[in-house]
């Protein structure tokens, strides 16, 4: 039975603010959703442009059908003040957003709009986007043509509406303890730690000689998860070790620019015994994670080379589930990624690729503490099971709603302050921000 309060049934909106593909951030944003619909009446919000609900289903192996979709045109623009809009229209576009929940949770690596829910709740992936970005405001050619007060004006309201933005918010979360650090750095908050939600389950099977690779073909650079450094690296691996081996390279690929690059990676591997599995279901993955003995990732490697924690891997949700898998992980040692591996204990980190072939080439030939560190891989993964994220989400959520509205005058306030007319400078712009908060959702769901 769902719960209700005094004023009928409990609404949720969950905004998956990481845009239109499909990434781990959905996969959290997906599962909040899915949990919470069996009490609550609840709708997710994202960027549909891509995919539909079913699609995000079958993804992520996810019953979404009590669930709501409410769909934005543009979420790649985050809630950041000043630079696109003014301080009124921020308020504006937050108020339409979160105004109709009781409870509103932010599941995203921008900057939050303000909550004019009931209660907030804060699931951040890394804190991409910084308050009073200087390079941000240096490419805002408005901002360039103030004059110097008026920035210091704006600057001084800016940050205290930062304040009332997140305080708004009952519960901050970070995914990580490495981004909780970098939230405290960049956005002059504390953050518990709630590691993101691992519900593989992988029966026993039999392993071969294959080394397994999962993570998205992107082209930039800085956000890649380096599978063209694998195919070089595997040619090395395969020159040092005694037996025959193969790579699976398993990733998402849809944007026209990445595919440059998954072609680039093709190329590069076609004389080696390296097999591809490009946007495959769920139980292909599986599949091939079950009868795989070592799990290769390369996220970070930017990171490494210009020490910006943005790209380094903010956690490291398919290692956990190749561990889950009795895949033994070797990876960049980037962000998340060393507090899921003890090294030498149940998977190794490298500081850099020739690190990462050497330690392979000596697991490899060892099948006695492959099995050995197989089992304590699995057994580490436990740590990161989806029931412990379930479980700290509904005793949070179920708090919340029971509970008084926090921060009631300020939020106040921001009402009083959104409803004001708009000046004759922000007119212009309405039209863009009613096309922005359009309710354009999924059409394969209506709204409930």
């Amino acid at each position: 039975m769902k719960t209700k309060t005094g004023s009928g049934l409990v609404r949720i909106g969950v905004l998956d603010h990481t845009g239109p593909s499909l990434g781990g951030g959905t996969m959290v944003a997906a599962r909040v959703a899915w949990l919470l619909s069996e009490l609550y009446s609840v709708e997710l919000i994202r960027d549909w442009s891509g995919f539909n609900v079913a699609q995000v289903s079958a993804a992520f192996s996810l019953d979404l059908a009590a669930v709501g979709c409410r769909g934005l045109v543009d979420i790649w623009e985050s809630f950041a003040i000043p630079s696109r809009y003014s301080f009124r229209r921020q308020l504006q576009r937050s108020r339409e957003l979160t105004g109709e929940y009781d409870l509103f949770i932010y599941a995203g690596h921008w900057i939050p709009p303000f909550c004019y829910g009931q209660h907030g709740l804060i699931y951040c992936h890394f804190p991409i986007d910084v308050p009073l970005d200087e390079q941000l405001l240096l490419s805002d050619e408005r901002w360039k043509k103030r004059p110097s007060a008026d920035r210091w004006l704006r600057t001084q309201a800016y940050r205290l509406a930062w304040r009332a933005c997140l305080s708004g918010y009952d519960h901050i979360l970070a995914n990580s303890a490495f981004t909780a650090h970098w939230m405290k750095q960049r956005w002059q908050i504390p953050a518990d730690v709630l590691y993101p939600p691992i519900a593989l389950e992988v029966g026993d099977s039999k392993k071969h000689n294959r080394i397994v690779s999962v993570g998205r073909f992107v082209s930039d650079q800085r956000s890649s998860k380096g599978q063209l450094e694998q195919v070089a690296a595997f040619r090395d691996f395969l020159e040092r070790a005694q037996a025959p081996w193969e790579l699976w390279l398993i990733g998402s690929c849809y944007a026209e620019h990445d595919r440059a690059y998954l072609r680039a990676v093709e190329q590069a591997a076609s004389q080696l015994p390296i097999r591809f599995l490009i946007n495959p279901e769920r139980d292909q993955v599986l599949e091939v994670l079950r009868g795989g003995k070592i799990f290769w990732h390369t996220g970070g490697l930017y990171e490494n080379q210009t020490a910006d924690p943005v790209f380094s891997e903010h956690f490291g949700m398919a290692t956990v589930e190749a561990m889950r898998a009795g895949c033994i992980p070797v990876v960049i040692s980037s962000g998340g990624q060393r507090e899921i591996i003890q090294h030498g204990i149940n998977g190794f980190l490298s500081s850099n690729m020739e690190e990462l072939v050497s330690n392979t080439v000596a697991l490899a030939e060892q099948s006695s503490r492959l099995a050995e560190l197989a089992k304590r891989a699995v057994e580490r993964s436990d740590q990161f099971h989806a029931r412990v994220f379930d479980r700290r989400i509904l005793e949070l959520v179920e708090t919340m709603v029971h509970r008084r509205p926090r921060h009631r005058g300020r939020r106040r306030l921001l009402k009083l302050l959104g409803s004001s007319p708009a000046s004759a400078r922000d007119q212009a712009g309405e039209d863009s921000t009613r096309e922005i908060l359009s309710d354009s959702q999924d059409p394969s769901r209506p709204r409930r």
